[in-house]
């Protein structure tokens, strides 16, 4: 198993530690509005997933559970015994193989545009495809490939996150996009988990979501008997970003009934 690296994250605020996971191939940037928000009342902890934003690029497979272990160990260092860990798209294929190695850390659970099951057969060669173009000429093929999809259809064409969204991308560096995308491509099914997962499980979708169809989260959130569904109208595969005050609503609403 590789090494761990030490992770990039900014914090903010005392109380109750909440951390944000990003998702594929973005960085902590993503959550800072809403880090922002949630700090009067939470210790809000928005990580650099390995290979992403200011966090180290090693080249090898980032499987989920490595990257679980790269934030497990951030709270290690912060001295956390317990957090809320939410994650969104890939982030939330890292909480839940967090949740996997370590439930006694986790106080909730937040899965944000994400998904429990595998890449169909047909997914991963699309990954792998996509390493190749990414190999040949850098990150720009991946915003080519995926800004089309991350928002909801009706967002204007100019409106400002797309450009943020593709700056993100295109500050990834290539090892990380590639060592995401393999280990995206062999991470396995975690519905099994689901039915087992004993704390409060926030759900939270885009209702227009082109990469994850919202049937997904609905389908998690029956199989999770401590989960809250909450579906974001006028939102895409990035509802923190296309509807911030919304998401905000619905994660304030969940954090203030999660004990500590």
């Amino acid at each position: 198993m590789p090494d761990i690296v030490t992770l990039n994250y900014s914090e903010a605020g005392q109380g109750t530690p909440v951390v944000l996971l990003h998702g594929f191939p973005l960085s902590g940037a993503i959550w800072h509005e809403h880090q922002k928000r949630l700090s009067d009342r939470y210790r809000v902890i928005t990580p650099d997933l390995r290979g992403h934003g200011r966090s180290p690029a090693p080249s090898g497979v980032y499987e989920m559970d490595l990257l679980a272990r790269d934030v497990l160990a951030v709270l290690d260092a912060l001295l956390i015994k317990k957090a809320i860990i939410m994650g969104h798209s890939m982030g939330g294929y890292v909480a839940l193989a967090a949740w996997k190695l370590a439930p006694e850390r986790f106080l909730a659970l937040g899965l944000i545009a994400s998904q429990a099951g595998a890449d169909t057969e047909e997914g991963r060669q699309s990954r792998y495809k996509l390493v190749t173009k990414v190999a040949a000429n850098g990150s720009k093929d991946v915003a080519e490939t995926m800004l089309p999809k991350l928002f909801a259809p009706d967002l204007p064409a100019e409106a400002p996150i797309i450009e943020l969204v593709r700056q993100l991308i295109l500050n990834t560096q290539p090892t990380g996009i590639i060592g995401s995308l393999e280990g995206m491509a062999v991470r396995p099914d975690s519905g099994t988990l689901l039915p087992k997962i004993s704390v409060p499980v926030l759900i939270l979708a885009g209702a227009h979501d082109q990469i994850i169809a919202p049937d997904k989260a609905k389908a998690m959130a029956a199989a999770v008997k401590t989960a809250t569904l909450t579906m974001v109208e006028h939102a895409g595969h990035m509802p923190m970003l296309e509807q911030p005050q919304a998401t905000t609503t619905a994660l304030c609403n969940f954090l203030g009934g999660v004990g500590t």
